[in-house]
């Protein structure tokens, strides 16, 4: 299947990755999400709603960052593309 197809379908989803169980990701997870346990057991519940308004707001702008640079690598990908095919050297192609 042409990725374009697969992107087009649907198959191919560039903001759904996987990681490894023993990677240094999932355990800078795991330590994230201990730390905010152990955060969320020493407040009261009008501090828990803040920091789950906080979190909330967070998670906005780390989708909205995520996409940012998605578009700027998917875009500076296709400048080098570009450039490597319309490289003198490489006009015989």
């Amino acid at each position: 299947m042409l990725i374009l197809e697969g992107l087009y379908l649907g198959d191919v989803r560039p903001s759904e990755r996987s990681f490894k169980r023993n990677s240094q990701y999932a355990k800078a997870l795991d330590d994230l999400v201990k730390a905010g346990d152990e955060l969320t057991n020493t407040l009261t519940e009008k501090q828990k709603e803040m920091f789950e308004a906080y979190m909330t707001t967070q998670r906005k702008v780390n989708v909205l960052t995520d996409c940012e640079t998605f578009i700027y690598a998917f875009r500076l990908a296709a400048k080098i593309m570009t450039d490597v095919l319309t490289d003198e050297q490489m006009r015989e192609i």
